[in-house]
């Protein structure tokens, strides 16, 4: 009976998310769907949408699981991994809305090509691709692993239950029905986050009598020990400096974030699902699970440096472990929601590792031979239903996530974020954004397989300098970035600058001018 409710929730929920799409496509048929429909929704989008679905994407179970996992092990140190560089962010968003209404491109890649020239575009393109097909494998996997218990089923299974509402409603619909199913979701996810921290608080209540922070305070988290479960300088001030160099400036060029800020009305509305973004991730993304990661270690608490059995090796299994606690009826609920959070992050990092391959990699050979709207927009929708069924497939295969997220957000800063926020630097030049580019992609990758298989030794300890062993396994993300940095500067230096006509071409444009955007956004 159990069993049965799971699936009918789940299959009741999935219905319902592709009959949006089908709303899309039925509101639209008939009509040629150009680029920038399917891309960013013609720039019609109001801002509560926007807020609701920036917030849904980071309302990720793979990422704020893990988050919640290192509270868990590391204590106040934790917080350093993902909620405070997340929440310095949601700030800087808001600071920088006039830049991403005036990038005049519909994607980074061809931002780049109008400032370098084609061969930018490629590579941005492809480490575009590279990135978010890896997160979205990443929330893929997640979604398996946590729907299994529930359904009853393998968790490849579960996972192609997930993918196959997102393959239709993203067909149907392309980014509008991203959003449109991201409102919805993140209604449903936000009530599931408020359950899950009230029956986080109220199980550390019970088990502690009403002394939670003093009985937090006595933990003794796995990979810090006794007496520093509010230390937020374990690891040293290297640590959250690594961190956030490493992490701060990918994040803050990310495709969906930046499709998203574009996809306002005007910059007023975009500033606004900005600062109700800041609201809704502080809250739901940031506050929330943080509380239940604290309250996770007197719920489960460890034992001799050894995580609780309820919340696996690395305490990723600890969403799980407080939804089992609940009656049957809400623990439907919950599922639904589980379902709701994996589908709304899985096809915004589909759609953003779609449109590198799609827009700025096909869709300029399609103009070059002359290929109408209406086909060129249906090859984008193939690309992304060929998209989802990649990261479907890289989910089977994995066996857990890693450091997947770790490496990723590096390559992301030093291959794609330098390049672009050093387009605005007048002697920047193409085989500087070239080299750059490759050589934070080689020191990010090289640096994490440098420290974990060559530097670390058999009895854990690590042959890195004194300097950086508080800081084992992170080093890699700021040498990426500082690589690319240096050699931008230096590369730029020595080769010829760019024509001034390009340097022209990233002058700021009237941000809130559609017609002058689409002129400047067509390939």
């Amino acid at each position: 009976m159990e069993t049965f409710l799971y699936w009918a929730v789940v299959i009741a929920y999935s219905i319902g998310m592709i009959a949006i799409g089908v709303y899309i496509w039925l509101r639209n048929k008939g009509k040629p769907i150009s680029q920038l429909e399917f891309w960013i929704a013609q720039r019609q989008l109001p801002s509560w949408w926007l807020a609701m679905s920036l917030t849904a994407g980071w309302l990720m179970l793979g990422w704020i699981g893990f988050g919640i996992s290192q509270i868990y092990m590391y204590g106040a140190t934790g917080l350093w991994i993902i909620p405070i560089p997340w929440f310095v962010l949601c700030f800087l968003i808001i600071l920088l809305v006039p830049f991403y209404r005036r990038v005049g491109a519909v994607s980074l890649p061809q931002m780049l090509e109008k400032r370098f020239g084609k061969p930018a575009r490629i590579l941005i393109a492809f480490f575009s691709f590279f990135v978010f097909i890896f997160w979205a494998q990443a929330e893929t996997f997640m979604a398996g692993t946590l729907l299994s218990p529930f359904l009853g089923i393998d968790p490849k299974l579960c996972m192609v239950l997930i993918v196959i509402p997102v393959i239709i409603y993203t067909y149907l619909g392309g980014f509008r029905a991203v959003v449109m199913t991201d409102v919805f979701q993140f209604s449903l996810m936000a009530i599931f986050m408020i359950i899950l921290t009230s029956i986080a608080i109220t199980s550390a209540i019970n088990i502690t009598n009403g002394n939670v922070i003093q009985a937090i305070a006595s933990t003794s988290p796995p990979w810090s020990g006794a007496g520093q479960a509010f230390n937020f300088n374990f690891l040293g001030i290297g640590f959250p400096i690594i961190l956030l160099l490493g992490y701060l400036p990918g994040w803050l060029i990310e495709q969906d974030l930046s499709v998203r800020m574009q996809a306002a009305k005007s910059t007023k509305n975009a500033r606004k699902a900005a600062w109700l973004g800041l609201l809704l991730i502080g809250t739901f993304v940031i506050i929330l699970p943080t509380i239940i990661g604290f309250c996770s270690m007197v719920v489960f608490p460890a034992s001799g440096g050894v995580p609780h059995e309820a919340v696996g090796a690395t305490g990723l299994t600890i969403i799980s472990s407080f939804i089992s606690q609940l009656p049957l009826w809400l623990s439907a609920f919950m599922v639904v929601g589980i379902v709701a959070s994996q589908m709304s992050t899985i096809d915004t990092f589909s759609n953003v590792s779609a449109m590198p391959i799609a827009y700025d990699i096909i869709d300029p050979i399609l103009v070059k031979a002359k290929i109408s709207q209406f086909i060129r927009a249906n090859v984008s929708k193939l690309v992304s239903v060929a998209v989802l069924l990649i990261a479907l497939l890289l989910a089977f295969l994995s066996e857990s996530l890693n450091d997947v997220y770790y490496i990723t957000s590096g390559v992301l800063s030093a291959s794609i974020a330098v390049q672009v926020i050093f387009m605005f630097w007048k002697r920047t030049t193409l085989p500087a954004v070239i080299i750059s580019s490759v050589i934070g992609f080689v020191a990010t990758v090289g640096g994490y397989f440098l420290e974990y298989k060559i530097l670390l030794n058999a009895d854990g300890t690590t042959s890195l300098p004194a300097p950086f062993n508080s800081t084992w396994g992170y080093n890699y993300l700021a040498l990426g970035v500082v690589l690319s940095l240096f050699t931008i500067i230096i590369v730029s230096i020595l080769t010829r600058r760019s024509p001034q006509n390009m340097i022209d071409n990233v002058k700021p444009m009237p941000v809130d001018d559609y017609q002058e955007f689409e002129l400047s956004s067509a390939n």
